[in-house]
């Protein structure tokens, strides 16, 4: 209904639009002879303006505008409407002119009055198009920050007191200390390590790359203590760059980690290779693991982590400025993720 109303609402604009230049067009200049069809040149260089308006308006701006590049955005728009506005002086003056001028303008004269109409015509697209982006963003925004709310409060409802946590595993730490088991005081000493992270580093919009790397290794060392001797397992972490000074936002990484050891065992061999480069402020983090079974993809309803929701977080904190890549490749499933940290 709303769309409905707002197709009204334009087609009443044009339509007075039109209504006042046929009116205007009998009485101003060599209109006044009331000589030929005046309401056909009127209709087509309104024909011309509605063309200029939505082209602009609902084309060019919202497109490039997505894409942020502000120079193309200007350059397209003046070079479209020069284009236009040639093109209708050219037909106003070889053809439509004709059948009412008694004394046939020349072709500047058509031109400058067809530019002066579109200037007007093209301010009140561009601000159509603008008010309407910033009126979408403001509504994305609201939403977004509803939907953070939602997701705080949940994880507020559901969250265990920490400091009970890590007052008991700081106990079964001691315990193990004393009992000389160094593999498991080690493996409790990161879980908590990975806990702390999870609770505390989390709730920062953007973390060091380096505690995010820190992390996926802590997870990497819990999960080898879990591995029996016989397997044979290999994870790899590779880094490249500089990881110290540039940040990320948190946990954004691991679930390419928790999808390649869950979807990667083999009984054969499992071969994790994990690669992180940070390159002129672009980050790209890559995943290959062997094959372990058929759910291969980066599908787990269970963790709550899975490509589409990975999707969702990155769409709404790296916007047009990430990239999400998976394939099979010889046996192995590899991910990439590119992030743009400008």
């Amino acid at each position: 209904m709303k769309k409905q109303l707002i197709i009204i609402i334009h087609l009443l604009i044009w339509g007075a639009g039109y209504s006042v230049m046929a009116i205007l067009s009998t009485s101003a200049g060599s209109f006044r002879q009331n000589e030929g069809p005046y309401e056909a040149a009127v209709l087509f260089g309104t024909l011309m303006n509605i063309l200029l308006f939505y082209s602009v308006a609902f084309f060019l701006i919202p497109k490039l505008l997505r894409l942020k590049k502000v120079s193309i955005l200007i350059v397209s728009v003046i070079l479209w409407f020069l284009i236009l506005s040639v093109f209708e002086s050219v037909i106003d003056y070889v053809y439509v002119a004709s059948f009412f001028i008694g004394l046939k303008a020349t072709f500047v004269v058509h031109l400058i009055q067809n530019v002066l109409v579109g200037f007007i015509i093209l301010m009140a697209s561009l601000s159509y198009a603008l008010i309407k982006n910033w009126i979408l963003n403001e509504k994305l925004k609201r939403v977004l920050l509803e939907e953070k709310l939602s997701t705080e409060m949940a994880f507020l409802k559901s969250k265990i007191n920490p400091h009970f946590l890590f007052n008991v595993l700081n106990g079964f730490y001691a315990k193990s200390l004393k009992h000389d088991v160094p593999e498991l005081s080690d493996g409790i000493l990161k879980l908590a390590e990975l806990m702390r992270y999870m609770v505390y580093e989390t709730n920062e919009d953007k973390v060091l790359l380096q505690k995010e790397i820190l992390h996926l290794k802590n997870f990497i060392q819990v999960y080898e203590l879990r591995i029996a001797v016989d397997d044979k397992v290999e994870i790899n972490l590779e880094e490249i760059g500089n990881i110290t000074t540039v940040k990320i936002s948190p946990m954004l990484l691991i679930p390419f980690v928790e999808n390649a050891i869950k979807h990667g065992i083999n009984p054969q061999k499992t071969v994790i290779d994990i690669r992180i480069e940070n390159r002129q402020d672009k980050l790209y983090f890559n995943v290959t693991n062997t094959i372990g079974g058929n759910n291969n993809g980066i599908v787990d309803n269970s963790s709550g982590f899975g490509l589409d929701n990975l999707k969702k977080r990155l769409a709404i904190l790296y916007p047009n400025k990430h990239e999400i890549q998976t394939r099979e490749e010889g046996g192995y499933f590899i991910a990439s993720l590119s992030l743009n940290l400008k």
